[in-house]
């Protein structure tokens, strides 16, 4: 499985590269970066940061919706804090689902097989 997480917090990037180790893990800190690799590779799942620096979060999974070879592919945005009716109304927009960082490092025993 090929996995491209997108954050702009290095810990947390390293976090969940070591949760999803058994898999192919592709990072990047910017949206930017993550939308440029998102137009020519092709990744099973894109998990990134609502708050990313130069593209957002919801600006690169729109990009990516309409303008890449992931137009399908499953996303997980990264949101700091609680779920609000605004997300959701964005994550049905973008086809997209959500995880709080507090679900994220809840995660620490992830087994995935």
């Amino acid at each position: 499985m090929k996995v491209l997480v997108v954050h702009r917090n290095e810990a947390v990037l390293e976090s969940i590269k070591a949760q999803l180790s058994q898999w192919y893990i592709r990072s990047c800190m910017s949206g930017l970066d993550g939308l440029l690799c998102c137009r020519g590779e092709h990744f099973d799942l894109i998990l990134c940061g609502l708050d990313l620096p130069v593209v957002t979060g919801i600006e690169m999974v729109r990009s990516i919706r309409n303008f890449s070879v992931n137009k399908k592919t499953p996303v997980i945005l990264l949101a700091e804090g609680k779920e609000t009716a605004d997300h959701v109304r964005l994550l049905n927009l973008m086809n997209a689902n959500l995880l709080t960082m507090e679900e994220v490092t809840e995660m620490q025993n992830l087994n995935l097989e």
